[in-house]
């Protein structure tokens, strides 16, 4: 079994969490959800994929040994700006949503397959429409890290102006 080490927002040597076992078993708890697998496996495969998301945080690592994405500085939640020494609460909240998914049997970390236009076994038939995901999507979690996630546009200042 795993052994979960919280990462406190003081750069933890070995670090390998945002959130304590007990954390996560409260916070499902006060959903009414009670888990049904190994919490720290659970946070572990939650960790994997929040670690690596494709899109980049906000701001940068507070140092470069450290090991997680967090504590950072140069993050902003709602127009304040986020103390360096803070794991912020939808990011723990997000994790707790991922170890949820995963717990309910969703893996966020599977491969995404190729989409099937048309496929045809027997006498039935399948037509998937185009767009769909073939893949986990655990949107309450997605939801919670927007405000955490870094928009860079690719060229050029956007200037809103009004008439």
């Amino acid at each position: 079994m795993a052994t979960i080490i919280v990462e406190d927002g003081t750069i933890v040597p070995n670090a390998n969490s945002y959130v304590s076992e007990a954390f996560l078993v409260a916070y499902a708890a006060d959903r009414g959800i009670t888990l049904t697998g190994t919490d720290s496996v659970t946070i572990i495969k939650a960790m994997d994929y929040l670690e690596n998301l494709p899109q980049p945080f906000q701001g940068y690592k507070n140092e470069e040994i450290q090991p997680l994405q967090w504590p950072r500085t140069g993050v902003w939640i709602d127009g304040y700006d986020v103390d360096t020494d803070i794991i912020p609460l939808l990011l723990q909240q997000a994790l707790c949503e991922l170890c949820i998914g995963i717990d309910q049997g969703e893996n966020p970390l599977q491969i995404v397959g190729r989409s099937i236009k048309k496929e045809s076994v027997g006498g039935i038939s399948f037509d998937y429409a185009d767009g769909t995901r073939d893949t986990p999507y655990i949107k309450s979690a997605m939801y919670k890290l927007r405000k955490l996630i870094s928009v860079r546009s690719s060229g050029g200042n956007i200037v809103v102006a009004r008439a």
